[in-house]
């Protein structure tokens, strides 16, 4: 059976939009408090979370059998991670509107405002290659908790995460070199400012 030729970007977005123009009713800081409930747990232990996505996403993404479909992995662990990184926030960490001809930014840029802050990046470059090589989606979700809860402890970067579950999603679809390259593009890039006021110091 063919694949539904779907767009993961719209369907996303619409959903963290709604979340985040109601990120401070009750109603809404309960559902964050499910979703990230459900993270790094069997989805038979994380219904709540599961609900609220299958509720959201079109008919044509959800899946057959009992486990969770490209479509409803990649879509349900970036709504995880959004909610975890706005958790406690005031100001909203979602990007999603862009100025006319202005690129859609992916993790890798929001990474990069870390990267920035710091002297030795070392560490933080260790870990983002790291996560940048994972061999499979599990370890790939194991790296983003940890990445995002730096980004949310060290920078008040927004993040799309709708780019990003696009990205998860053709991460499973086994186009992961051009993921690599992709986040390492924006994550690495330097720009001539920032040349000049390092050599200045």
């Amino acid at each position: 059976m063919e694949e539904p030729k779907l767009n993961v970007y719209k369907e996303t977005a619409k959903i963290l939009r709604t979340l985040d123009n109601a990120r401070d009713t009750p109603r809404t800081k309960a559902i964050f408090a499910n979703i990230r409930n459900s993270i790094n747990k069997d989805s038979s232990f994380n219904m709540d979370a599961l609900a609220f996505v299958f509720q959201n996403i079109p008919e044509e993404f959800l899946g057959f059998n009992k486990n969770l479909n490209d479509y409803e992995k990649a879509i349900l662990t970036a709504v995880q991670m959004y909610a975890l990184h706005q958790q406690a926030k005031v100001e909203s960490v979602l990007k999603l509107d862009y100025e006319e001809g202005e690129r859609r930014q992916n993790l890798g840029d929001a990474l990069k405002t870390v990267r920035d802050k710091e002297d030795d990046t070392k560490a933080l470059d260790r870990r983002f290659n790291g996560m940048i090589t994972s061999s499979n989606f599990e370890e790939l979700s194991h790296h983003l908790r940890q990445m995002i809860k730096l980004l949310k402890a060290k920078s008040d970067a927004k993040v799309d995460y709708a780019s990003l579950a696009n990205d998860l999603y053709w991460f499973l679809k086994n186009q992961r070199e051009g993921l690599k390259i992709k986040w390492s593009r924006s994550y690495y890039k330097s720009n001539k400012k920032e040349r000049d006021d390092k050599n200045a110091k």
